[in-house]
């Protein structure tokens, strides 16, 4: 038989690539605890039944919330099942970025993760996240979201916007513009990992009496939202169900006016956060 010689830059170029491929693959280590204790703002009873409720649901197995995070797009080509949710400890958040509006507001001033970085502000939408001065930047001044996000990395990066644009363009432009804003902080942040959050729902009394602003508008953004989920590198989350009256609406146990959450129903939603954080190792 004859032989079949290859010649000497083949073989480098063969060997080189070989080497390369082994040397990009990283892992990200994750903080995880069992515990979640520190301070917490003062509950009402409703909102510490909540609370503990959550803290029991995150020690059981998240398996079957797998299904939700296999979305359309898939940055790196993998083969194996979505990542799932872990438990993590308060200083998971570090190195966490939450974008967004009220709702997110909120969470900064209520939730006890004080070590997280938080860029929100009051009235803002998907359409003007990359206009509006949010982030208060190293010389003191404030400037957009894309100062801030080349001025600082970030491991982890929550965005929760989309109540305000209820009744703004159409469905289809507003998924549209979500994807390019998700995909630039992507570019911006290429190591972070992304949870888009869905938006939260307003009680059954707001829902009936606003033509834009009500739950089934809601939750096709939701739906829209949660397929930009790869289980990868983008995850989906939902506290809707914290907080629900067992129909699809915000329970009025929870808001003073019926579209935002008391103060002290925040807990509920820090714990939620704690269980559901995400270890994985990422290609480079």
């Amino acid at each position: 038989m004859k032989k079949i010689g290859y010649p000497l830059l083949v073989v480098l170029l063969i060997t080189f690539v070989a080497a390369e491929g082994f040397g990009i693959w990283t892992r990200v280590q994750g903080h995880t605890a069992a515990g979640a204790n520190g301070p917490q703002p003062s509950v009402t009873y409703a909102c510490l039944a909540l609370k503990e409720e959550i803290q029991n649901r995150g020690k059981a197995p998240v398996s079957d919330e797998l299904e939700i995070f296999v979305g359309k797009s898939q940055p790196v080509d993998r083969s194996d099942d979505p990542l799932p949710f872990v438990s993590v400890d308060r200083s998971y958040f570090d190195d966490a970025l939450f974008i967004g509006d009220s709702r997110m507001v909120g969470l900064s001033e209520y939730s006890g993760l004080d070590n997280a970085t938080y860029y929100a502000e009051v009235g803002l939408t998907i359409y003007s996240l990359f206009d509006d001065p949010i982030v208060p930047l190293a010389d003191g001044s404030m400037g957009t979201l894309d100062q801030g996000l080349k001025e600082k990395q970030f491991g982890k990066i929550y965005l929760m916007v989309g109540i305000n644009e209820l009744g703004t363009g159409t469905r289809e432009r507003f998924l549209q513009t979500y994807t390019e804003a998700v995909n630039r902080i992507r570019a911006m942040q290429p190591d972070a990992i992304i949870f888009v959050q869905g938006i939260l729902y307003v009680t059954q009394e707001r829902s009936d009496s606003d033509a834009y602003i009500n739950n089934p508008n809601i939750k096709v953004r939701n739906e829209d939202i949660s397929t930009l989920a790869d289980g990868w590198n983008i995850f989906y989350l939902d506290v809707n169900d914290l907080y629900s009256d067992g129909n699809g609406n915000l329970s009025k146990e929870y808001t003073f006016d019926n579209a935002h959450l008391k103060a002290a129903c925040y807990g509920a939603w820090t714990d939620f956060l704690l269980s559901h954080g995400i270890e994985r190792e990422t290609i480079s």
